[in-house]
């Protein structure tokens, strides 16, 4: 099941139908794993993965604090969980309303990472011809450097593994694109395109890790995909 999320459109907002997508990754979970998962807090059912969902005043709060609109998928997530446990095999916890917000305050040390990976891309780029359709390396540096510089980061914890959205790189429904990047996986961070997307990857992951084909076979199919009516 990859994430299909049924959408339909208010004004200018998608609106996407997360729950469906998490009970099915939840239980599939469960089903695999649900033997080492750890004792859950009284009143949680070890079959799912999330939390209580992100109230309005929650939700205001945290764009208030980011100083702008959050984009509709991610948005519409928290209203159905604020917050998720093992988004894929490598990030532990997903950060509620109160846990995400800019990489620059949260993650320092990421950042100064992702920044040196940027650089030393561009310098191994810098040999090569530069086309009339083609960026210079040394723009594309300077590009990079400020997305992580306005970065947010969503994950809380992981297993040298974050996170990130950015509302620099944003489409004409309010998406922000989003990264994934694993300090040990030998390659930068990875590019989505929105949230939902991001998501959709981390569920494959999951599958591909721990599931079998007999497990797996039959499965609903993915995120809703985004419609406009």
């Amino acid at each position: 099941m990859a994430l299909s999320v049924v959408c339909g459109s208010i004004g200018r907002m998608r609106i996407y139908d997360w729950e469906p997508f998490l009970r099915t990754w939840s239980a599939e979970r469960y089903a695999v794993v649900g033997a080492d998962r750890p004792a859950e807090p009284a009143g949680r059912t070890a079959e799912w993965l999330g939390f209580a969902p992100a109230t309005e005043e929650r939700l205001t709060a945290l764009e208030s604090r980011l100083g702008r609109p959050l984009p509709p998928s991610y948005r519409q997530f928290l209203a159905v969980t604020d917050g998720w446990r093992m988004a894929g095999e490598f990030v532990t916890l997903l950060g509620s309303t109160e846990q995400v917000g800019p990489l620059p305050e949260l993650g320092p040390g990421v950042r100064a990472c992702l920044d040196e990976w940027d650089a030393e891309d561009a310098d191994d780029r810098s040999g090569e011809p530069v086309g009339d359709a083609d960026v210079d390396p040394a723009d594309e540096e300077v590009a990079h450097s400020e997305r992580w510089a306005r970065a947010i980061l969503i994950s809380a914890e992981g297993d040298q593994t974050w996170l990130l959205l950015d509302p620099g790189d944003s489409d004409a429904h309010g998406e922000w694109a989003a990264y994934s990047w694993s300090s040990w996986s030998g390659r930068g961070p990875v590019r989505h395109d929105s949230f939902a997307e991001l998501m959709d990857r981390l569920y494959a992951q999951f599958r591909a890790l721990r599931c079998t084909p007999a497990a797996t076979a039959g499965a609903p199919g993915g995120v809703p995909a985004a419609a406009d009516r």
